[in-house]
Order: C-alpha cells, then structure tokens, then sequence
C-alpha cells in the first residue's frame, strides 16, 4: 500500500479522501486501521480519528496503536492529515506528539511538513500561518478572527516552528519558497515547507515525492496536491434523498451565516444545558419532523454557562445525532463542526467510507457503509468551510 493518511478528525478526513479521489486513486476510509486483506484493491486507504480534540496521553497511544497496526500495510507514504489551520496545544490534539509516536512505530526516514493549502485560502511563508476569513481577507493565523480565539486551539504562534516547538517538537527546519525553487541543499530533521500557490506544491511534491521509504509528511490535503496532480472533479451526486438532517455544533461565524441563510429547513433550537439530560422534547421534534419527510435543521445555541468541557459537549451532540440516525428516517446527513463530525462518526461507527462527490471547496459528500447494510449520505463540514447557502444547496439535492 502506497499512501495511507491518518486524520485527526472526520471532517478533515474525508476531505484528504476526496482529493485522492480527484487525482484518480481508489481510496476508502475507515475508523480504524482494516487488514490488509480488506485494501488490497486500493491505492490509499484514510483512518479518520478523534486526535483533534484529544489530550496528550490519549494521542499518544492513539498514534502509536494506529502505527503498530499499519506495519503489515508497508505504507510508503504516511500522512499525518492536521486542519489546515493547524490549531493545536499542548494538551488538545498535540500534532507534535502525534508525529513522535507515529515516528517511533513506523521510522520514517524523512518528515515533511506542509504549511499551506492554497486552494482554501492557508498560505505559508517564511514559516508563518496565514488564513483567508470569512470577509474575504487574510489574516496572520495569530490575528485571525476566529483562529485567535478559537474555543478549544487558540492560534496564539504565527511562525509553525515555534507553534511546533511549544508542543514538544524541537529542530525543526524551514525551506522557504526561495530555498524551494532554487533546489538548495536541506538539512536534517523535520523540513517545514512554504507553499504560498500551487506550483509551490508541485515543486514540494517533485523534490521530495521520491526517495528513500517511508516517509512522514504532515499537513493537510495540500500533502495530496503536492503529491498527485489533481484531474476532473468527481461528478456531484445528482440527487441525495430526503429528508435531510442538519446538525449545527459549530460555534463560527461562518456556520451562522449559514444557520440564517437556511430558509428551506425547519430550525429547532436545541439548549446546551439540556444536553446532558438527553434533549428528550427536541429530539421528539426532530424526529416527528424528518417522519412527514421535512428537512430538518438543528441549532445548538450559544449558552456558555452549561458546565461541560468543549469535549463533553461534543459527545453529547455526537450522541444525540447518532439516536436520532437509529431512530429517525434521516436520509442525508449534514454535521457542522469538526469535534462534532468526528465523534458522531465514530459513533454511527461505519464499517467504511466512501467518497460521492464535491458539494463545496472542502466539504465532500461521502457515504457511510453502516453495519445495518444502510448506505447513509454524510457530509461533515469544519466550521470555517463551505458558503452562505450551503444547507440550502444541500437540501435542494434531496429535492431533485
């Protein structure tokens, strides 16, 4: 097996699976590492994981059975996919220490990182984080509107050496878009590498997708771009049934816009404090909606003073989608928020996943091969992706 990719969350995940789609490869995704029997007729096969919101004991053991597990595969290309904002601490989803583990299990002989992924507006240079917002300017990562004030990663570090080595990750070296196109000598160590445009990728790609295997890289699905050359967008599902269940635990601006914009789902506010008591009069509603086949929008509110940890509070919407998936005639579901996506994955807990199609830049239509034979429409979007209009143009495809 060529390319396996190891994904802190879902959403992430299935974006990195659909751009290896793109660029022709026969890809799939799971939850946890299948055998090699199970991918013996792909190109790459995707791990989607919880690690973003993990702390750094559970990371670390996260990593180093994932890495002990994909021995047998012989992978040649281990990717590390990390939001393309690469928000992380010390104690929630340490990238660093997902590397050292991934490191002592698989011994890459070399670990790339990749800071931008042009193509959703992250951009890297001189070693610093950049990130285009919701207003349509671009902000240093450390200034960014929401990156700054993230609710769990604040980006408070522009320059990723520094945001490495506060989490634990020493040395590491910067080859600069000048270094890059020049072909200078590198030195050992972990290499951080500029990408300001495209070509900039398919010099990193040109440079270093050759050589002495394994192979370390980290970063988002700009690895893939680096890597492959993109062809034909994948055909966009022509329909998606009905009805369609949204679920909004993203705090962003961008997925409020996109709350106020949905003028075609019925919206039902759901109360945090509630959560824990399992919700029991909003779920009956959204389930007697989705029953007279309505399209169904779930808003969790803004309510800070409910007294769980982001994490709990996660789980708990995690939960409540996943009941409302066994018990409702959801038809398509659509997750707004990355901890959010990435649990209610894992607890529908699909054999696999597979990739339909683009509804957006960054936001994929996959399909979740459930263990009740079910082939369930999922699309999970981080709370920075996607237009205005977005549940909208979802919901008109389960109405064609």
């Amino acid at each position: 097996m060529r390319y396996v990719f190891i994904a802190d969350d879902f959403t992430g995940a299935s974006d990195t699976l659909a751009t290896l789609c793109r660029a022709g490869l026969k890809a799939r995704l799971y939850l946890s590492p299948p055998s090699p029997e199970e991918v013996a007729d792909l190109d790459a096969f995707g791990i989607a994981t919880a690690a973003r919101s993990m702390g750094q004991q559970a990371i670390a053991r996260e990593m180093a059975e994932i890495g002990e597990r994909l021995l047998a595969h012989r992978p040649e290309v281990i990717h590390l996919k990390v939001c393309s904002t690469f928000d992380s601490s010390v104690s929630t989803g340490n990238i660093a220490t997902a590397i050292r583990a991934l490191t002592e299990r698989l011994a890459p002989k070399a670990t790339l990182i990749v800071g931008g992924q042009p193509s959703l507006g992250r951009y890297c240079v001189f070693g610093h984080l950049f990130a285009r917002a919701s207003d349509g300017r671009t902000y240093r990562i450390d200034r960014h509107p929401v990156m700054q004030r993230h609710p769990v990663t604040p980006m408070i570090e522009s320059d990723l050496r520094l945001h490495f080595a506060a989490m634990g990750l020493d040395h590491v070296v910067l080859l600069d878009r000048e270094g890059l196109h020049a072909s200078t000598p590198v030195p050992d160590g972990p290499l951080l590498c500029d990408a300001l445009e495209s070509r900039d990728l398919a010099r990193i790609g040109q440079r270093f997708g050759s050589g002495p295997c394994p192979r370390l890289w980290v970063g988002a699905s700009s690895v893939v771009q680096a890597l492959y050359p993109q062809h034909a967008e994948v055909a966009l599902p022509s329909h998606l049934p009905a009805p369609l269940l949204v679920f909004a635990g993203s705090r962003s601006a961008v997925t409020a816009a996109q709350v106020a914009a949905a003028h075609r789902l019925v919206k039902i506010p759901l109360s945090t404090r509630q959560l824990a008591s399992g919700c029991h009069a909003e779920r009956e509603r959204i389930t007697a909606h989705l029953r007279q086949g309505q399209a169904t929008l779930a808003v969790l509110d803004e309510d800070a003073a409910h007294g769980m940890s982001p994490l709990e509070l996660a789980r708990r919407c995690a939960e409540l989608i996943a009941s409302l998936v066994e018990t409702a005639p959801v038809g398509t579901l659509l997750v707004a928020g990355g901890d959010t996506s990435s649990l209610a994955l894992r607890q529908l807990a699909p054999k696999s996943i597979d990739y339909l199609g683009p509804l957006a830049d960054g936001v994929p239509i996959c399909a979740a091969n459930l263990h009740d034979a079910r082939r369930l429409p999922v699309i999970m979007k981080g709370g920075q992706m996607g237009g205005v209009e977005l549940f909208d143009r979802a919901f008109r495809m389960t109405q064609q």
